[in-house]
């Protein structure tokens, strides 16, 4: 687009205008985001969370995807504040400030407030002044091809218990090994116990362990162990976080506790299948890491 033929005046009056639309405009695509998070439509084209959805879907950058998130969400909480975005008293980069430093809704609304026509700078001095918090700026960044620096702050309790670990060792560990080493551990532990990965007991009969059905809403953690060992991520996105056991046939329609008819699925995903169905009242929670 070429302007340079475009007066002063007119330039400078286009501009206002562009604006005010463009204010409009995020204010309704705030109202989509918001929508598509309630009906997590996200999950039918195959995305874990709205956050991904924004990023892959939608082209935004990971920081810009955020800072919508948190507008439209901060927008389902308190309406009041769509007039004060579109008349640019509140800018998105302000919202995700406070709601960094604020979990308090009822704090929120009164801190909005103070925080209008402020810009970033002036927003976080604020902040600083009513909450006595820093900014935490992010600190993780790439070094290498296969590396992140990472700096984080531990307390006295966790480096004695780091310490602890190590003697218990018996030898010197890089951090980035001690960590991978918990990490391993922890996974091994919650496979464990959240997804039934030990030995089927001896008290199940011989029924269930053969045939994996169980009569009941409970899954037999035959099932459980065959199901996981066989998905390991949710079936329809392929995350790994938050996962559940699933009834594919839902228990309320006759669906088995079995194998053929049990599956992995995110919360996300669940939850729409949920929606998709009709069924508002949440099931007990099997499984959830």
């Amino acid at each position: 687009m070429r302007l340079n033929h475009v007066a002063n005046k007119i330039l400078l009056g286009d501009t206002k205008k562009l604006t005010g639309t463009e204010r409009a405009v995020t204010v309704k695509l705030l109202h989509h985001l918001k929508e598509i998070e309630r009906r997590k439509l996200y999950s039918d084209l195959k995305y874990s969370s709205l956050f991904s959805y924004c990023v892959k879907e939608l082209g935004y950058s990971e920081g810009a995807a955020q800072r919508r998130i948190v507008a439209a969400r901060a927008l389902a909480e308190m309406p009041e504040i769509e007039k004060k975005i579109e008349e640019g008293k509140l800018n998105l980069t302000n919202i995700s400030l406070v709601n960094q430093f604020i979990d308090d809704p009822i704090q929120k609304r009164e801190v909005f407030k103070e925080v209008e026509n402020l810009t970033k700078k002036e927003c976080e001095q604020k902040l600083f002044e009513i909450t006595g918090k820093e900014i935490t700026p992010d600190k993780n960044k790439r070094i290498s091809k296969n590396k992140i620096q990472v700096a984080v702050v531990l307390s006295d309790e966790t480096m004695e218990l780091v310490d602890q670990l190590k003697n218990l060792l018996g030898k010197e560990m890089e951090m980035d090994q001690l960590v991978q080493f918990m990490a391993k551990k922890a996974i091994e532990s919650i496979e464990k116990t959240k997804f039934r990965q030990t030995k089927p007991r001896q008290s199940l009969s011989p029924a269930v362990r053969r045939h994996g059905v169980k009569v009941g809403r409970a899954i037999p953690a035959s099932v459980k162990r065959t199901v996981y060992a066989r998905d390991k991520k949710c079936t329809n996105c392929g995350s790994t976080h938050n996962l559940n056991y699933d009834h594919i046939i839902p228990y309320s329609m006759g669906g088995p506790a079995s194998v053929e008819n049990i599956r992995l699925l995110c919360r996300e995903c669940n939850q729409r299948g949920r929606i998709r169905a009709g069924l508002k009242a949440p099931r007990p929670k099997v499984i959830i890491i």
